[in-house]
């Protein structure tokens, strides 16, 4: 007699089992055995170890490099790219986005200023309204595209602003994004903006010398942080403070 003819259904049913095991099949339910995502991530490379912000990042510097070529492109497949990207760009899509996002990774974030080359003449000759930690720099980009035209200092609730530089107040009021603000006029085309004061010392037309305090740091602007907001502009161009400040000892 066959021997097999002699296994009962259990028996059977267990050398399928270690058939199945011996070929990758899984007899469970009689559904076939599931490979798992170890064996895809091998074959398709590192692009499954990548973090979601490094996955945004390759995003949108492919997204900046197909416009920006595109913009310099005369056929029409680069016209029909550059031409559907200022739309969404003036629609306040998810484009601009991207744009200010692929200019910060690729180190591109600072204002292109056309020709606005460092005033030696000037260069270390403006105090630092006050001293701090710069939280936040000049030229950088925002998600929505707007440009950062100076500087913010970190500092302390109701600690003096002074003065960078002899000249005459052209301005005091308040400004939806800088909070309460200090227009100063230095002649020659220079001029400084402080913003998110707290208190105000000064009054509009009154000349002050360097160093003299204008009023305080406070909590007006929208950010709501200490931070002192520090523009110098050169005939109305918006330039770095940091070169012209006087060096720290």
């Amino acid at each position: 007699m066959d021997p097999y003819e002699r296994w009962d259904d259990w028996e059977w049913e267990e050398a399928v089992k270690e058939i199945g095991r011996e070929r990758g099949i899984r007899q469970k339910h009689n559904t076939p055995y599931k490979r798992t995502n170890r064996s895809r991530k091998k074959k398709l490379g590192p692009l499954y170890t990548w973090t979601d912000t490094q996955k945004k990042a390759a995003l949108a510097v492919v997204f900046f490099l197909l416009v920006f070529f595109a913009a310099k492109g005369e056929d029409p497949f680069s016209k029909i790219v550059y031409t559907a990207y200022k739309g969404s760009v003036e629609n306040g899509d998810i484009y601009a986005s991207l744009n200010g996002m692929a200019l910060e990774v690729l180190g591109m974030n600072g204002i292109k200023t056309e020709s606005t080359p460092v005033d030696a003449t000037m260069q270390g000759k403006f105090l630092p309204p006050v001293s701090g930690r710069i939280m936040a720099g000049f030229g950088l980009v925002s998600k929505d595209s707007s440009v950062h035209n100076g500087i913010d200092v970190g500092s302390a609730l109701g600690m003096p602003v002074v003065s960078p530089y002899k000249g005459v107040v052209s301005l005091v009021g308040e400004d939806p994004q800088l909070g309460r603000m200090i227009k100063i006029d230095f002649g020659n085309g220079w001029t400084c903006v402080l913003g998110n004061l707290g208190d105000i010392q000064v009054i509009q037309g009154q000349m002050v010398k360097s160093g003299q305090v204008l009023g305080a740091v406070g909590l007006s602007a929208p950010l709501k942080k200490t931070w002192l907001h520090f523009e110098l502009r050169k005939d109305g161009k918006p330039v770095d403070p940091l070169p012209y400040l006087v060096p720290a000892n």
